[in-house]
């Protein structure tokens, strides 16, 4: 989750944003560790947990050594033996120097300097502290402020039992116009199987060049054979929201993310779909992989009444401080909801839920939530590079902390691969029962 601190910028998947001016050591190295020390620095005075740095520098000796044995390179690099943090920062210079030399031709400075980086970020093993690349970045930058984030066709691409699906197919992309259906199963990308395959290489094989063509094999449920499609890579927009209405007068709503703008997306969509008279709502929160915080604070005012606590920011300067909802709903209370949520359900999304189910507005349908739901600051770093640190923890209305841990729905349903096979949303499918027997009962779920 993002927070904005000073200037919003970009974030990692999560809660909240800043960006904070760097500045380099002056001392010259023979080799440059500056990216190194920052992230120690910014770790150190930020993260809500205090860390002690020692370890980080220590941490971040053990990602130069990883990346020297895998470029095969087996000389040893002393350990760290100093107990405070200045020389530790010393001793750590001094093993980047030998790993420098030794890697001469192999790895560069800058790939030591981002694997140190990573590892000392990953030793915090928290779901919102990390090392971003420049190139990372830059999309998160562009994602977060609903511009195109990359090249390549529409999709949101779901992998089940070593299985790749078209989860979703974004409106108006170029796979939308060439045909491309959701749950179609993805069988080869320009002729290469993708059995065995990773999600990250089929991915990065669907994307390329604008301009440039992907053909995808793919079995669809309702046709013998598969099918091959032809598609055109553009620059994508991933759509935050979207929404329409099912048979029996169910309103349906995916919330993909909470970027610049999505609350006010939200509140349109809520909007017109009550002007179209729907009896019920599906708010689809799947995959949904957080974003803003002062989205989510909207977002959540369209469905609560004034004066409820929708989560508790704890912080290590701040204490404990609760936002309570201001407004009164968009949505009438007797129109009931129903929440979809899946692992990949993260952050901002997971507090969105939490608050629904707490304050009896909504049951939750899927699978348990990621359990990634933290508050976090993106730091600029040298060379174009960031750092997202967890600055903050966050509780849920009921005061859980779900860091770790995750929301258990109230109706645990899977999305199988046999499903999807067969083109059918059983979360959905559930989703509308769980609709349909509250509005049996006459009154919003309670």
């Amino acid at each position: 989750m993002t927070r904005a601190r000073c200037v919003r910028g970009a974030v990692a998947a999560g809660l909240a944003v800043a960006v904070l001016a760097w500045a380099v050591p002056g001392a010259a190295q023979a080799a440059d560790a500056s990216l190194v020390f920052r992230v120690v620095e910014l770790l150190r005075d930020e993260h809500v947990a205090r860390p002690d740095p020692v370890q980080l520098y220590r941490a971040a000796l053990g990602g130069v050594r990883e990346a020297l044995q895998r470029a095969g390179v087996t000389a040893p690099l002393a350990d760290l033996f100093a107990r405070d943090e200045e020389h530790a920062r010393e001793q750590f210079q001094a093993r980047f120097d030998q790993a420098v030399r030794l890697a001469a031709g192999r790895v560069t400075e800058r790939e030591l300097q981002f694997a140190a980086a990573r590892a000392a970020a990953a030793s915090l093993r928290d779901s919102h502290t990390g090392f971003i690349t420049p190139e990372r970045l830059a999309e998160i930058r562009r994602q977060q402020q609903n511009e195109a984030a990359f090249t390549g066709i529409g999709i949101l691409l779901l992998s089940k039992d070593g299985k790749f699906y078209a989860r979703l197919v974004f409106s108006g992309s170029p796979a939308q116009r060439a045909g491309l259906q959701p749950f179609d199963r993805i069988l080869a990308i320009d002729g290469v199987s993708t059995e065995g395959m990773t999600t990250e290489q089929v991915s990065s094989r669907i994307r390329g060049p604008q301009g440039t063509t992907v053909t995808l094999t793919v079995r669809r449920a309702t046709q013998p054979t598969p099918v091959v499609v032809s598609i055109v890579r553009e620059p994508i927009v991933v759509p935050s929201v979207e929404w329409s209405v099912l048979d029996g007068q169910v309103g349906y709503l995916r919330l993909g993310q909470f970027n610049q703008g999505a609350s006010a997306r939200v509140a349109r969509a809520v909007g017109e779909l009550q002007q179209q008279g729907i009896r019920g709502l599906v708010l689809d929160l799947r995959g949904n992989p957080g974003g803003f915080v002062s989205e989510l604070n909207r977002v959540a005012e369209v469905f609560l009444p004034r004066g409820l606590v929708v989560y508790t920011m704890e912080s290590r300067d701040e204490g404990r401080r609760a936002y309570l909802t201001r407004t009164v709903p968009l949505l009438d209370p007797s129109v009931p909801v129903v929440v979809l949520v899946d692992d990949d359900t993260a952050s901002a999304a997971e507090l969105l839920s939490a608050a629904l189910r707490d304050h009896g507005r909504a049951p939750l349908v899927g699978l348990r939530t990621a359990g990634a739901v933290l508050v976090s600051v993106t730091f600029p770093l040298p060379g174009a590079a960031g750092l997202s640190v967890a600055i903050a923890r966050m509780l849920t209305p009921r005061g859980e902390e779900l860091e770790g841990r995750g929301l258990v729905p109230d109706a645990e349903v899977d999305l199988t691969s046999a499903d999807l096979d067969r083109g059918f949303d059983s979360q959905l499918a559930r989703g509308r029962e769980e609709l349909a027997r509250i509005a049996r009962q006459g009154s919003v779920w309670r």
